[in-house]
């Protein structure tokens, strides 16, 4: 079976080696040609000058003849004095201002521009022989701006190449032991700048899974805190979501025993039985348990939803709150016919838009409807709910009933949290899920005495900040609801 081929994952150390050192060699690499070139020139501008010098003594050695003629006046002695050199071959002549030869090597090569008297003097390259020479050209000139006679004074290259390579070597070797340093510091200097990563790697490598504590940072460079920093909220937030999800399986399987017991008992019961009379009240309980256990089972599926743990950026839109209470509650008149009470609305006729879940704003609003319904209603009694945008949104639920006593007001938002002497039936859950889905939402939910002194009154504020009313229209009392 063929290997699969091996992915070569992107480094961080390598790409900064690959930036880094590159960019390094290529500034000492230009500063060397750049010194070796200057030094070059000066070298050669230095044996330039001994070219010119050279030329000028020979110049002065020239005399004019009885005809007007040029002259050499130099011993032979002192010419092969002249052109000795222990490197280099040394070639000279003297040419008339008639091009003629006066004395020296015939096979100088003119210059490619005479000498001028603004410019007497002219360095150019040229081969003789075949080999590469370099030439002088110094112009002598009389009253007139044409020279009388050209002096050419050249010589061999062997002491330029000789000094060149010693110039290369010289720039060469520092150039090797630095680029050699460079990149060991620039190597050295990007692994200690990574030892904060590998560091931290290490360190939550070692985390068990369930360790979600914040990473300390302290060590840290400036530009890896912003991700240390979003690593944090993601563990806070896993930490959160966690915790809720131990706490729901713990509640829920606290919550579903009992009806879960009952259930086998009634079941029990019913396989007992011999006849069908023996056999009804066995179902009847079975089917209450039945219902108990789906109403829990719906509860504990919507307060897992409105968990601080969960994700709050889920189904998030603007919603408008007036069109979603005056729903719901039209939803809610069959049931309180039912049970003989008057749900009646309260509120703004132009939308009224939150920022918020649609279905979790209904959840809450059908739990403190039901809430009232179950616990506060009574037969010919009345149910309101109002709803207000000034100063900031609000819903409230307001009912005729019993009340609630004042040290119970803050517990009774607690999971599974029941006043003493109330209805059977509900488990606890309705106002927790209210709390946690105001919660979720920003706002604040109480509850207080109704305004003629008894009943309760549970309102939800939204902070105004989360609201975006588009249509902000004088409140006004509405009728009861119409049933459907």
């Amino acid at each position: 079976m063929k290997a699969a081929p091996r992915i070569r994952r992107p480094s961080l150390r390598r790409q900064l080696l690959w930036r880094l050192v590159p960019a390094v060699l290529l500034v000492v690499a230009v500063s060397a040609f750049a010194a070796y070139s200057l030094g070059l020139r000066f070298a050669t501008e230095a044996y330039d000058t001994g070219l010119f010098d050279s030329a000028r003594s020979l110049a002065q050695q020239i005399e004019p003849g009885l005809n007007g003629a040029p002259v050499l006046n130099l011993p032979q002695a002192a010419q092969e004095i002249l052109v000795s050199d222990p490197y280099d071959r040394i070639f000279y002549a003297v040419v008339a201002a008639n091009g003629g030869q006066v004395a020296g090597n015939a096979a100088v090569p003119a210059p490619p521009a005479p000498p001028t008297a603004d410019h007497p003097v002219r360095f150019y390259d040229a081969r003789i022989g075949g080999e590469p020479v370099r030439v002088g050209a110094y112009g002598l000139f009389t009253a007139t701006r044409t020279p009388s006679a050209t002096v050419l004074f050249a010589e061999t290259r062997i002491k330029r190449s000789r000094l060149s390579n010693r110039l290369l070597f010289t720039m060469m070797l520092p150039l090797v032991i630095v680029t050699a340093l460079v990149t060991a510091l620039v190597w050295y200097g990007v692994r200690r700048g990574l030892t904060p990563l590998n560091q931290l790697a290490a360190a939550l490598s070692q985390r068990g899974w369930g360790d979600l504590r914040s990473v300390a940072n302290e060590r840290v460079p400036d530009e890896v805190r912003p991700l240390i920093e979003s690593l944090d909220s993601l563990m806070t937030r896993l930490g959160a979501a966690h915790e809720a999800q131990q706490r729901f399986i713990s509640e829920a399987a606290h919550q579903l025993r009992t009806p879960l017991a009952g259930l086998t008992t009634q079941v029990d019961r019913a396989l007992r039985a011999s006849d069908i009379d023996s056999i009804k009240p066995a179902l009847e309980q079975v089917q209450s348990s039945s219902r108990r256990v789906t109403r829990l089972v719906n509860q504990l599926l919507s307060l897992a939803r409105a968990e601080p743990g969960s994700d709050p950026q889920r189904d998030v839109a603007p919603v408008d709150l007036s069109r979603l209470v005056q729903q719901t509650c039209r939803d809610w008149v069959p049931e309180a016919l039912t049970k003989d009470v008057d749900l009646g609305y309260a509120g703004d006729s132009g939308p009224l838009v939150v920022v918020g879940h649609e279905v979790l704003l209904a959840e809450m609003l059908n739990n403190l409807i039901d809430n009232a319904l179950r616990y506060a209603a009574r037969p010919g009694g009345s149910i309101t709910v109002r709803l207000r945008c000034e100063p900031h949104p609000e819903i409230a639920v307001e009912d005729d009933g019993p009340g609630i006593p004042a040290a119970e007001r803050t517990r009774v938002f607690e999971r599974f949290h029941r006043l003493p002497g109330s209805a059977a039936g509900g488990c606890g859950l309705g106002l927790a899920i209210v709390r946690e889905i105001a919660l979720l939402h920003g706002a604040a939910v109480s509850v207080e005495p109704g305004a003629s002194g008894s009943g309760s009154v549970f309102r939800v504020s939204f902070s105004a900040l989360q609201s975006d009313a588009r249509l902000k229209a004088p409140v006004r009392e509405s009728g009861e609801l119409e049933a459907a």
